[in-house]
């Protein structure tokens, strides 16, 4: 048999949505799981939506996924091009067929009449839909409205009466009646195609073998599967995921609250495993009760049975759950090189060697969400004039005994000679204990002393890989800004 081959057709429209990529995502799964073929192709005929720099973030998100393609853009085929701006001749060649066989019709309709007739439609609660006035003129009448409107559109005749049915593989035996079906317009009459008729041709010639999209394309399927008829070709296997629905219950959108575009969340510092495994979760299960899935494991287990057949829920917080989880799974090196550009950027620029920076990955890994979160985690190890968190200055700094119990502090942290955590730990309870002050009433007070704040990694810990003299410097710091 045939292995399969799956195309990502995204147009360049926009940033490339969370719900399109996902697409990718089980395109990518099945084409792998079943030692078949991933293409991607650029379906850019709407010209007049197109938006520069787009294609550019469709291949990065793609790409920072790990989604390679097979055939496509910067890759090649046998089946190229692979823009679909690049296939006129082709799409103008099958069109032509159409019109000769008596299967498509040219429209000479203009916008104004277009609209007219919608308006009247309205008007009179009727089924709003193109009345068909130009499916099967005269001659004659070709030539008379060809001088109203020189340049028409190609319209795809539709049956008229029955029904069409299909398998799906998510949602089972579909049908439309034919009734409800509109003669829709094949190619504009800019010359370009339209998504219906340039998708059909493409996915036949590319030899596509299963069609994976959105829930919303399903009610096109009549449309495509006609094509098909009129072409005398065999149609792929239809596969509609559900849609993806924010924690509302509405459809995700912008006004959802959280981004709909993928490079977000590759700027906001989301590891791209975690994002695939979250995108993969969404609307496909194993059947297993687990939600950590490798890249391997996701390739081996994906199957399109495995895709459900009600709405997915894009929930922030168990995509934000999951990529600490990731997090916490880097190697400290790994972890390091993720980090260190962000530090850079936020001014944390360090003569320190590379082992400071891999004491401080390794104190921060467990409290970081994502990799943006890092500057704002570790910036008291880059940053010695801090500002006091208000909340946590009020509660522990601004106390009678505060002075007296960080100036016993430095006492005993001065006269250490051996700097690591059991004596940073002994010397500070020794200075405690002797203001008859111990536990929370030590710890918190020094902790926002050294690092302006009431949160953080163990003290001990941190004080280790700060030293010695910046540690007595902040303690000083915080005597002086309380005594004046």
């Amino acid at each position: 048999m045939t292995k399969p081959r799956l195309r990502f057709a995204p147009s360049p429209t926009g940033s490339p949505h969370i719900g399109t990529v996902r697409t990718a995502v089980f395109d990518w799964l099945y084409a792998k799981h079943t030692g078949g073929t991933f293409i991607l192709r650029i379906e850019d005929t709407d010209r007049s939506r197109y938006v520069d720099g787009s294609l550019e973030e469709i291949m990065t998100s793609l790409r920072w996924l790990g989604l390679d393609w097979d055939e496509g853009p910067e890759v090649g085929g046998d089946y190229g091009p692979y823009f679909q701006s690049q296939r006129l001749d082709l799409y103008h060649k099958y069109i032509k067929q159409l019109v000769d066989e008596g299967k498509a019709y040219y429209c000479y309709c203009t916008k104004e009449r277009l609209e007219e007739l919608r308006r009247s439609q309205e008007a009179a609660k009727t089924s709003i839909g193109y009345d068909r006035r130009c499916r099967d003129l005269t001659p004659a009448q070709h030539a008379e409205l060809a001088k109203e409107n020189p340049t028409p559109v190609i319209r795809f005749k539709m049956k008229r009466e029955g029904r069409t049915e299909f398998e799906d593989v998510v949602r089972g035996r579909v049908g439309f009646d034919n009734a409800l079906q509109d003669d829709f317009v094949a190619l504009k009459a800019d010359g370009f195609p339209t998504y219906h008729f340039a998708s059909v041709v493409d996915d036949h010639l590319m030899e596509i073998t299963h069609v994976i999209r959105g829930d919303e394309w399903l009610s096109s399927v009549p449309k495509h599967l006609q094509l098909y008829e009129a072409f005398g070709w065999t149609p792929p296997v239809w596969v509609h995921p559900p849609l993806i629905l924010d924690t509302s219950g509405k459809k995700l959108a912008k006004r959802s609250g959280v981004s709909t575009a993928i490079v977000d969340y590759i700027k906001a510092g989301y590891l791209p495993d975690a994002m695939l495994n979250f995108l993969a979760s969404m609307g496909w299960s194993s059947g297993e009760d687990k939600k950590l899935f490798s890249r391997q494991e996701l390739i081996e287990k994906f199957s399109l049975e495995g895709i459900a057949n009600h709405p997915a829920i894009f929930d922030i917080a168990k995509l934000n759950d999951l990529n600490g989880e990731y997090i916490r799974m880097l190697s400290v090196d790994e972890l390091a090189d993720m980090i260190e550009p962000r530090l850079e950027k936020a001014g944390f620029h360090s003569e320190l060697p590379r082992s400071y920076l891999l004491a401080v990955a390794a104190l921060i890994q467990d409290r970081i969400v994502t990799l943006s979160d890092a500057p704002e985690a570790a910036s008291f190890f880059y940053r010695d004039d801090f500002d006091y968190e208000p909340k946590g200055f009020d509660k522990y700094l601004a106390k009678e005994t505060t002075p007296d119990l960080l100036n016993a502090v430095v006492g005993e942290l001065e006269s250490l000679n051996d700097w690591c955590i059991e004596s940073i730990e002994s010397a500070v309870r020794k200075a405690g204990a002797e203001q008859a002050m111990e536990g929370g009433k030590v710890i918190h007070p020094v902790r926002m002393a050294i690092t302006g704040r009431t949160w953080g990694p163990g003290l001990f810990e941190l004080m280790e890989v700060l030293g010695k003299d910046r540690c007595v410097a902040r303690l000083r710091r915080a005597i002086q800004t309380l005594t004046g």
